[in-house]
């Protein structure tokens, strides 16, 4: 090539056509890249204007163009490092109008690391820099004020159509954040980036130290796809612990029906059908047979008397009026060891609150069992234009997310809706809970309550139903069916499908 074009200004248009030995020299043997190279991608030389060098130097030149119009160019000085381009000039990626269709491009910060990765024996069509370097910029500034329309542009002439975008850039401080944000911009589903080894910033510096084919190696077959949290091969999948089970004290049932933490449970039945009491007997013998804690936050039962009644009977195997000072003292005892009470001081809870204090009860007493008694009495908090269906949607996987990250059982009791005339009187179902599908669709365990009859010939019916409508995780058992009867002597329940095991279900008391 001949010699290079005479001196220019950062305002001038420079745009030299050939290069001068100096510069091949300079390109050659403090660069690692070859006249071949540079041919290829049309860079020349000249004499240029550096505002921050306050002076002229000869530098390497790389056009930028659309279509056969230059519409920008920009200078990088030597022997001295510096870099000037075209006042005015268009921001557009250095290359582009040669890798614009290419399915796999590599990316750098800068031409020279580009000129690196085709010396490199990467096509010359697949290469392209942005054009002006990673500068520091606040992370939540819009995209247009960080100077990227022009990738958003190229995006949409074509760029977008990309499959595989390679990130060569620098490994300093603000090279990762210009990472970060090509990622942003081009969708980590495609993009792919390269570490350098240790004492490389770029891909220059790995040419110059390694050589033209551990570059090609690195870039083309070690490039790390960008991490995607979501997707994941079997083998990549983290293995979960298995579910803590707690047995709900019935023998009867057998492995018909499991509790455990980390999960959300749903009870309904009708208005007296016995939910509450027979969900307050099942935590406490979980609690009395795991050595747990419970927090009730109950709005329609009170914690006094009626709450303290339940397990009083429950801890001594009798009904209140028959414990003597020192058992009632003993349940007393254990029950305020064992169990806390959410009450909101103006009776008027949400669910916010509701969940601020049951993080309190978890943390500061460890209680592993949550239940709010019954869901309809939580002030609701619908935003505007929210559905109903959608806010005990999005309730609920508020509520699945505090169980599982607070590594406690999370069970709410809540009615159905009122049933048509065919239905009245019939076992509920998930979907018939007032609100929602989402009763059914949305939690892990779904039970219900009912009483078939109240009264028989022989007086007043005890004979209820326990249902497990639903069971995500086959630990926790299956959809069943139990009978249940109420001991009127004891105030518990008892299993009534084996008659040979009555009376088991009462485990000796710890307290």
């Amino acid at each position: 090539m001949g010699q290079s074009s005479t001196a220019g200004t950062a305002t001038g248009a420079v745009v030299p056509s050939t290069i001068s030995p100096t510069a091949l020299a300079y390109a050659k043997n403090v660069r690692g890249i070859s006249q071949a190279t540079l041919e290829r991608l049309d860079v020349g030389s000249a004499t240029v204007f550096f505002p921050e060098l306050n002076g002229q130097s000869e530098a390497l030149v790389f056009a930028y163009r659309t279509g056969d119009e230059v519409v920008n160019w920009k200078a990088a000085a030597f022997p001295v490092k510096a870099f000037t381009s075209k006042k005015g000039g268009r921001l557009q990626f250095w290359n582009i109008e040669r890798a614009a269709g290419s399915e796999t491009i590599y990316g750098t910060e800068g031409e020279i690391d580009a000129a690196s990765l085709v010396e490199a024996g990467i096509p010359v069509e697949q290469v392209i820099s942005v054009p002006n370097g990673a500068r520091s910029r606040p992370a939540d500034a819009p995209t247009e004020l960080r100077g990227y329309a022009y990738v958003e542009e190229a995006l949409r002439s074509g760029l977008g159509r990309v499959k595989r975008f390679v990130w060569c850039g620098d490994n300093d401080g603000v090279g990762l954040g210009l990472r970060t944000d090509m990622v942003q911009l081009f969708g980590p589903a495609r993009c792919h980036y390269v570490e350098w080894p240790e004492g490389c910033k770029d891909a220059n510096d790995v040419l110059r130290r390694h050589g033209a084919a551990a570059l090609h190696e690195m870039v083309t077959n070690r490039a790390l796809p960008w991490p995607i949290e979501g997707v994941y091969r079997l083998s990549e999948v983290p293995e979960l612990p298995p579910l803590t089970l707690w047995h709900p004290g019935f023998p009867e049932w057998e492995s018909k029906v499991h509790l455990a933490p980390r999960t959300l449970s749903v009870v309904t039945g009708h208005p007296g059908h016995g939910k509450t009491t027979l969900f307050m007997q099942i935590w406490y013998q979980i609690c009395r047979d795991y050595g747990l804690s419970a927090a009730i936050a109950s709005f329609e039962t009170r914690a006094k008397p009626h709450h303290r009644r339940t397990l009083r009977q429950l801890h001594a195997g009798k009904l209140e009026g028959n414990l003597s000072d020192r058992e009632v003292r003993a349940a007393d005892a254990w029950i305020n060891d064992h169990f806390l009470w959410l009450l909101h001081p103006e009776q008027r809870p949400s669910l916010e609150w509701f969940l601020d204090m049951a993080e309190v009860a978890v943390v500061r007493h460890g209680a592993r069992i949550i239940q709010v008694d019954p869901w309809n009495r939580l002030e609701a908090t619908r935003e505007r234009n929210e559905t109903e269906t959608e806010y005990i949607g999005r309730c609920l996987r508020t509520l699945h997310a505090f169980a599982h990250d607070m590594n406690c059982h999370l069970q709410v009791l809540a009615h159905p809706a009122k049933m048509d005339a065919s239905r009245k009187g019939k076992a509920p179902e998930l979907e018939d809970i007032s609100g929602s599908k989402n009763w059914d669709n949305m939690v892990d365990q779904g039970f219900v309550v009912h009483r078939p009859k109240f009264i028989d010939e022989n007086g007043r019916n005890t004979e209820a139903e326990f249902y497990q409508r639903k069971s995500r995780f086959e630990e926790l058992g299956y959809p069943c069916k139990l009978k249940m009867t109420f001991d009127l002597q004891s105030g518990r329940y008892r299993s009534a499908d084996y008659p040979g095991y009555a009376g088991l279900n009462h485990m000796p008391s710890t307290g």
